[in-house]
């Protein structure tokens, strides 16, 4: 398909959508499937644009990859649900490997109630709610985004959206998780613990002698400087990868955050790729112009082939052209 991006925006996948197994401790509802927005009932209209919309697509991949990168959430909850989901990962992982489809589509509509709270409902239909079911069942709240993009096949005319579940679990909060399973470790012995600081000390040092400011803010001062990993560290093979000045951009904590995120990438030679997973209002008020050229040092092209073949998020590829889908309104 010749796809055009229009627009994007994202939303908190909030406890009152959850199903009731993923619901935290001090919540009392059972679970709805209506998805919260917001409030302002023109911004959201302007872009689901119901009328026109043939049906929302989500990949059997995206939701593969959710639930590999929720495998620590999984795993050591931040949060205190009702059920147990440590026990239920495993099964849902399965689940998932076995959905037969390679799209999920289904139909959303709109409702807006009196306390001007704007809602997307599904549309009633078998394949909606069983294929909407297949994401519902293993996203988990207040750690989740909803991110969508709205694109038009611009041989047909006609309009989708596309939905991904993306972990966003505070990078912190995933820090503290790995250095809490690092210091329980009994084979990491305490002069062991010393070498990785001296290392990564030493890495830090190396990158900011070659990357002396951050690329997009010219910013200089080393106390909020961030040495970001190009291949995340707990990704890499070897210590000579992880401790690699070659491994690494040296950026303040927004652009960091957008890196790591997989919002921004870059090709070898420096130029800017922009995620179309960015709402427009989002790359304009940072500045973010696609295929612009940012200085980086060289020596970085094997991480930086990862970063955009692995963390990077893409426009999606998809051929809609032999897809049927029952029950649309």
């Amino acid at each position: 398909m010749n796809l055009e991006r229009i627009d994007a925006f994202d939303i908190n996948f909030v406890d009152s959508a959850a199903r009731k197994e993923f619901k935290l401790s001090s919540s009392t509802g059972m679970g709805e499937s209506r998805i919260y927005i917001g409030n302002d009932e023109e911004k959201y209209d302007e872009f689901f644009d119901f009328e026109h919309i043939e049906y929302f697509i989500t990949e059997k991949k995206d939701l593969i990859k959710y639930l590999d990168d929720a495998y620590q959430e999984y795993m050591f909850p931040s949060q205190d649900y009702r059920s147990n989901i440590t026990e239920m990962y495993n099964q849902l992982k399965n689940e998932t490997e076995q959905i037969s489809e390679e799209l999920l589509i289904y139909n959303f509509r709109k409702k807006f109630d009196n306390q001007n709270r704007y809602y997307i409902v599904l549309s009633d239909g078998g394949d909606n709610r069983k294929n909407y079911n297949y994401i519902r069942n293993i996203v988990l709240p207040r750690v989740t985004k909803y991110c969508f993009i709205k694109f038009k096949d611009k041989n047909t005319g006609k309009m989708y959206i596309y939905m991904r579940p993306i972990l966003f679990n505070d990078l912190k909060v995933k820090e503290e998780i790995e250095i809490v399973m690092d210091n329980k470790s009994t084979e990491v012995t305490e002069s062991k613990k010393q070498i990785r600081r001296l290392k990564q000390s030493k890495y830090r040092h190396e990158l900011l002698e070659n990357m002396p400011f951050c690329p997009f803010t010219h910013v200089a001062d080393d106390r909020i400087l961030v040495a970001c990993h190009i291949k995340p560290f707990s990704e890499c093979d070897t210590d000579e990868e992880r401790y690699d000045c070659k491994n690494g951009i040296t950026m303040t904590p927004t652009y960091h955050a957008l890196f790591d995120l997989g919002f921004i990438s870059f090709e070898n030679d420096g130029k800017l790729l922009v995620s179309p997973f960015l709402s427009n209002i989002t790359k304009k008020r940072l500045n973010l112009r696609d295929g612009e050229h940012i200085r980086l040092q060289s020596g970085s092209d094997k991480y930086l082939e990862y970063h955009r073949n692995n963390i990077f998020c893409k426009m999606p590829t998809f051929e809609l052209n032999d897809v049927e889908f029952k029950n649309k309104d």
